[in-house]
């Protein structure tokens, strides 16, 4: 959100027949593209990537200090991660690259092993999308915009406390006369996550727990690493673009724990390959002055294998004993194959100077098979599951100088085939195949109108739906089990927000506040099954209601000391009074539902960050800046489960948590070379996104990082 300042140092003579004045400076004032796209009408936080190419962060390193967004690891580099974006999370977010969806892009494709430095900016919408993000998205989306430079290359290099690596490679060629270009991401990370934990010793012995100690993780190693490639032609008069794009992935990751701490491994392992060739076409002025034609479609192959076979029973001290059967958590050597097609159309009109019309189009056709070697009487190996979604958006805009407004509706249709398990315990239990369809009507608008130049309102409503992804429902063939009998989500969002940038002389401040209301049905919520060997499974909650309140400040002093914060809390309860059991022996009659009026667990409600930094331009050569960065991370506490029930004794909490970290930068040669050191959590502290699933304590990390801006 910079504004771009030129001196023009030029003179410039206005002359009449009288006299010539003459003016010794000219200050010309532009918007970054951040800062336009952050004043569209829609509720969206828009981070500059340029401030963090020296530093090659993680890209959700970066957005966690986003107001109301709170994304959980599971533990260290490569573990899974949960993106919370006003209580919505999972896949109720999407993410996007350059407007592409990333369903499908491979688990070692994410914001957590993606580095700052490939993206122009980073779009964070909090409720409803534009139609040209075409998705079913119910809480809102992450949209990476890629850099657009021509030609360049920067390539960086980290390493890190627990034996952690992180190399990437980001640049683009353009060759202006052909109009031929490449551009490519590359990444490849490694980490032994050997982390100490604080963690429950059970002795083998007598199977007795006899207290907790600091322990080494010991089967958690990850390696990882992805590459996207796009080339093709530019500028050409058939074609504003016409690239071939291509995507690989992979990664290998030790699997340490279940869904708890409770539970620990030595031998599960879990490896996974994805590659994803496609096309993207765009048009600008298609037949027609105003008519804009972008199209892409892509194919996904994806193969995910789980192997838990060892006959052998691991404590936290790395001790192990032979076990009486195979398989530490659910014995299994599962290969899962997912094959996808996606495509998207879009055409865009523009009529007049203030008026535009959007059509789009998205298709995704999924198929999935498993087979598990350790179970060959499981009468689903081999069976082709199938989940296709259809997603049509129309929308139009309306724009003038100081107000617009966008209007549009979504048609979601879900189809379904899949296996389920009927009567099960019973001498009639069988697997049956269900077939299933869904159409679904969603609306929304969204207003936006400048009270002053630096003083924006916005407000935004909307019904969405969300239809659950394969995972969730046909499982991960490990911890994750499946539900087929999944409902879509629908929500009916409000966004109220006032934003606030003012410059004033060497002075930027910059405010936002957002008023959040969510009415959620069939909310799909992720619990944990508190077991010896603990699981996940996604289930619907009839109602949910959320209100929540956010707000971000940052001040920044002649582009040398920056102080800023958000702060976000979300009161998210169950609002079900009654719930009927489905498939029950029991009977189907309505009952209370003991919950109804409780927050929902497992769901942080208040959270805050703040972060403060000096940059020392020109220090001890001209180019050079010697940068320093403070950041601290709270968490109040909250329930596992929900805490109207059970005695106070015997209930879950995930403790009230403070993480703080600092930094040093020094970049010479105007940014051509770069060296960052971080230390995270300096004091130590237990940290837990997830109950019991401990993430790193005091880390560092040294990063090294060269950009040619020419080729």
């Amino acid at each position: 959100m910079t504004l771009l300042t030129t001196a023009a140092g030029a003179v410039l003579a206005e002359q009449d027949s009288l006299r010539t004045t003459t003016l010794d400076n000219v200050t010309v004032t532009a918007k970054s593209k951040a800062r336009l796209q952050s004043e569209q009408a829609f509720a969206v936080s828009v981070v500059d990537m340029k401030g963090e190419y020296a530093k090659s962060k993680s890209l959700n390193k970066i957005l966690e200090n986003v107001s109301s967004v709170k994304i959980r690891e599971t533990g260290g580099l490569g573990s899974s991660f949960n993106f919370a974006l006003n209580g919505f999370s999972g896949n109720q977010v999407k993410f996007f690259i350059d407007g592409v969806p990333m369903d499908n892009f491979g688990s070692s494709f994410n914001l957590a092993t993606l580095t700052a430095n490939m993206a122009d900016y980073v779009e964070v919408y909090k409720g409803s999308l534009p139609v040209t993000l075409s998705a079913d998205a119910l809480g809102g989306a992450v949209n990476i915009v890629t850099r657009r430079k021509a030609n360049y290359v920067d390539a960086a290099y980290s390493y890190g406390s627990f034996n952690t690596h992180r190399a990437s490679v980001n640049g683009a060629y353009t060759d202006q006369k052909t109009g031929f270009t490449l551009k490519a991401n590359a990444f490849l990370n490694y980490s032994d996550n050997n982390y100490k934990v604080y963690a429950p010793i059970v002795d083998l012995s007598t199977g007795l727990q006899r207290g907790e100690e600091w322990v080494k993780r010991f089967n958690d190693g990850y390696l990882g690493g992805g590459v996207r490639m796009e080339t093709g032609l530019v500028g050409k008069s058939w074609a504003d673009y016409a690239l071939l794009t291509f995507i690989a992935s992979g990664d290998s990751h030790e699997n340490q724990t279940g869904a708890t701490m409770d539970a620990v491994y030595g031998k599960p392992k879990t490896n996974s390959l994805t590659l994803v060739p496609g096309l993207k076409y765009k048009k600008r002025d298609l037949l027609t002055a105003g008519l804009d034609l972008e199209a892409y479609l892509n194919y996904a192959y994806v193969n995910t294998h789980n192997v838990d076979t060892a006959a052998l029973r691991y404590n936290w001290l790395g001790e192990c004993v032979p076990a009486g059967s195979r398989g530490e958590g659910y014995l299994t050597d599962a290969e899962i194959w997912m094959h996808q097609w996606q495509g998207d159309v879009s055409l865009s009109y523009l009529l007049g100077e203030h008026q535009r019309f959007l059509l789009s189009h998205l298709v995704s056709s999924n198929k999935r098979v498993s087979d598990d070697r350790e179970h060959r009487d499981n009468p689903m190996n081999n069976v082709p599951q199938y989940l296709t979604k259809n997603i049509t958006g129309l929308s139009y805009q309306l724009r003038y100088d100081r107000w617009n407004v966008n209007v549009f509706g979504k048609l979601y249709n879900l189809n379904t085939s899949s296996n389920k398990l009927l009567d099960q315990f019973l001498a009639t239990e069988r697997w049956e195949t269900i077939k299933a369809s869904q159409t679904n009507w969603g609306y929304g608008a969204a207003g936006t109108y400048f009270f002053l130049p630096w003083l924006q309102g916005k407000v935004s409503y909307e019904q969405a739906y969300r239809m659950p992804e394969p995972v969730e429902m046909f499982g991960d063939g490990f911890i994750q089990k499946s539900n087929t009998d999944l409902r879509p989500e629908m929500s009916r969002n409000l966004n109220i927000g006032l934003m606030m940038n003012r410059q004033v002389g060497k002075h930027n401040i910059a405010a936002e506040v957002n008023y959040i209301y969510r009415n959620t049905r069939d909310f799909i919520l992720k619990g944990v099954s508190l077991t010896s060997d603990p699981t996940t499974s996604y289930e619907n909650i009839g109602k949910a209601v959320t209100h929540g309140v956010e707000g971000s400040l940052r001040y920044d002093y002649k582009k040398t000391i920056h102080v800023g914060g958000s702060i976000t809390y979300q009161d998210i309860r169950d609002k079900e009074e009654f719930i009927t059991n489905q498939n029950s022996y029991v009977g189907t009659e309505p009952t209370a539902n003991v919950s109804y009026g409780q927050r929902m667990p497992n769901i942080p409600y208040f959270f805050l960050n703040a972060n403060a930094g000096y940059d020392w331009h020109n220090a001890f050569h001209k180019g050079n800046t010697l940068s320093v960065e403070y950041s601290m991370n709270y968490t109040y506490e909250y329930y596992l489960g929900f805490p109207g029930l059970g005695r106070p004794s015997s209930k879950k909490m995930i403790p009230t948590q403070t993480a703080h970290n600092i930094s040093v930068s020094y970049t010479m040669a105007d940014g051509k070379y770069s060296i960052f050191a971080e230390c995270n959590n300096i004091t130590n502290e237990l940290l837990y996104d997830n109950y019991r699933l401990q993430k790193p304590g005091r880390n560092f990390n040294v990063t090294f990082r060269v950009y040619l801006p020419k080729m």
